[in-house]
């Protein structure tokens, strides 16, 4: 339980997830917490999405949908769902999670927690560290290319987080409004100029939580695209840094 009610919306990036929607999942989150509520952002998608996200969100005032009139990629429709939520204050803490909830939105109270337990944070982020008895079920190859994928990312970024793509990620309003005010140059490995948008304080005010479940879901968007702009990362980030 969240001590002193503590606010929070999730983004939630949607294209063509009309059969991942877990509609269930995200009301009852909304009546067990109070304190939470979610922002859907329709990135243009061509099935019946749109149609899924107006029901859900005529179930329960806890539930926001923006709609992009084409497909802008996970990066701008994560921006644009931020962006608005730091335009129109409602919330004391802006994250976003996948919508195939991969990541439980059960995890939710312990992220945080973290912001309660260690005051100097500022960025909690999920990790997908493989720790005895935590349960993160992925493909071997998906498990392979995400090893090299962040191998590369901890060198780009010169500092040791161990996952930083996992779509699970919780900020401070502050550090949200700040982080979030320019595009990204990467649509899918925007997670990492978000980081690098820290600077000298990445390692003072993020923290990483280790998950104890994860799922790979299939349906996912990750594939070529998402292998050149990590080839093209350390040259992106000394751009952003300029």
């Amino acid at each position: 339980m969240i001590t002193d009610m503590k606010t929070l919306t999730l983004v939630i990036p949607c294209c063509n997830e009309s059969r991942r929607i877990d509609q269930t999942a995200f009301l009852r989150a909304v009546e067990k917490w109070p304190w939470l509520s979610f922002c859907f952002v329709d990135d243009g998608s061509t099935d019946s999405t749109a149609e899924t996200l107006t029901r859900l969100s005529n179930l329960s005032p806890s539930f926001h949908t923006i709609r992009l009139s084409s497909n802008k990629g996970k990066a701008e429709a994560v921006r644009t769902g931020v962006r608005y939520l730091c335009e129109n204050p409602s919330s004391d803490y802006i994250g976003f999670w996948d919508a195939d909830l991969a990541t439980p939105l059960e995890e939710i109270p312990r992220f945080m927690r973290i912001f309660e337990d260690f005051p100097q944070t500022r960025v909690v982020i999920g990790s997908r560290w493989p720790y005895l008895g935590a349960s993160i079920k992925r493909t071997p190859c998906r498990g392979f290319a995400s090893f090299i994928a962040n191998s590369i990312i901890r060198f780009a970024l010169k500092t040791y987080i161990w996952d930083t793509q996992c779509g699970a990620k919780i900020f401070s309003r502050d550090i949200a409004g700040e982080i979030f005010e320019q595009p990204f140059r990467t649509r899918w490995l925007f997670d990492v100029e978000l980081l690098a948008r820290l600077g000298k304080r990445l390692g003072l005010i993020v923290r990483e939580y280790p998950l104890p479940e994860w799922s790979d879901i299939p349906g996912s968007k990750v594939g070529f695209r998402t292998f050149v702009e990590l080839l093209s990362l350390p040259f992106v980030l000394r751009r952003n840094a300029r």
